[in-house]
């Protein structure tokens, strides 16, 4: 363990001794399901963490590629890894902006261990674990969820209520007061370029641009989903 108090730094540094002794099979499952794992992280992580084969680009928190990249480098395992992540999901650090029991039970041990899978990790997802999360969302509400929207905004249809980024509440009225072309223009930019024009009140850079994580496709249904077209 004093390879990764060395390495991992900041965020988990306070948590590493702990997360090394966890017991992680003994959880009522023998294998942790990593789709599932995936699904839960781009909903309730990926808006605050970057991780690239989940395809997830949030700015609140660590980066969890880098956070591990040196430690796995070093000689770190994944075993290790996945402890530090549980412990940190169960029991966050103080003065920490993340929810204590963000995801609980078999659902905590299932992100934490896609997490150690996916961390530092070259290429991309493959087969079923692919079309988890964004992938495989299709219409404007799976991909408001898979997205982890929910987490930083209201919108009252979908029983979410976010207060890091504006209410989405009566959108297409807030978008011709905020920019002034089409309702439709402006989320649509508002989803690719979000720091293009930052609601009052609001800060830029939170928000990750979706350019190239989503297809036309589902750009144009979630535009829908949140228009209520």
């Amino acid at each position: 363990m004093s390879l990764a108090r060395n390495t991992v730094r900041g965020f988990f540094a306070a948590v590493i001794v702990a997360a090394a002794a966890l017991p992680l099979g003994a959880c009522g499952r023998d294998e942790p399901d990593l789709t599932n794992g995936k699904a839960l992280f781009t909903q309730e992580c990926g808006t605050c963490h970057v991780l690239g084969r989940a395809g997830t680009q949030g700015q609140t928190g660590p980066n969890l590629d880098n956070a591990f990249r040196t430690a796995l480098s070093a000689g770190e395992n994944r075993e290790t890894v996945e402890g530090i992540v549980h412990r940190q999901i169960l029991h966050p650090r103080m003065n920490s902006v993340m929810p204590a029991g963000l995801v609980e039970g078999n659902d905590a041990r299932d992100v934490a261990a896609y997490v150690a899978y996916a961390t530092a990790r070259a290429g991309e997802d493959e087969g079923a674990l692919a079309q988890a999360g964004l992938a495989g969302a299709k219409t404007g509400e799976q991909i408001f969820t898979a997205a982890g929207c929910a987490g930083c905004h209201q919108l009252s249809k979908a029983g979410s209520n976010g207060t890091i980024g504006p209410s989405l509440n009566d959108l297409a009225q807030a978008a011709q007061e905020q920019g002034g072309g089409s309702p439709e223009e402006y989320v649509r930019q508002s989803i690719l370029d979000p720091d293009a024009d930052v609601v009052q009140g609001f800060q830029a850079g939170v928000m990750p641009s979706f350019e190239g994580r989503l297809d036309d496709k589902q750009v144009q249904a979630l535009v829908d989903y949140l228009l209520g077209n």
